[in-house]
């Protein structure tokens, strides 16, 4: 299925992805695990969900480019100051929410291009 994200489903998204960020690391910070990453359970759930509902290539591949710089750019800059754990859960989040709203805002705009080159 290829339609639009709409904004409370990103908004519904981008909470998921920060609860499982913030459960994971929880976790994974109670059981001294830093060799273990939350973020590829994040990632395949959000394949799972472009796959299943959206499957607009450019914005996947858009989203995923923006998400990857957010998330490698904000663990060097946050891990000094908060530690591995924290920096770690707060790039995650971010970096997921970052691919939600781009994803939304690139479906969106091909789909209002879309439908006015439609009239």
């Amino acid at each position: 299925m290829n339609r639009s994200v709409s904004w409370s489903e990103a908004a519904f998204v981008a909470t998921a992805c920060w609860a499982v960020s913030a459960l994971g690391y929880g976790v994974i910070a109670a059981l001294d695990e830093p060799q273990l990453s939350v973020a590829p359970l994040i990632g395949l759930g959000l394949a799972q969900w472009f796959w299943a509902r959206h499957r607009s290539w450019f914005a996947a591949v858009a989203a995923g480019l923006a998400g990857a710089v957010v998330l490698f750019g904000l663990v060097d800059i946050l891990r000094p100051e908060l530690g591995r754990y924290v920096a770690d859960a707060l790039s995650t989040g971010a970096a997921a929410t970052v691919i939600v709203a781009v994803l939304t805002l690139v479906e969106r705009g091909r789909g209002h291009r879309d439908r006015a080159a439609d009239r």
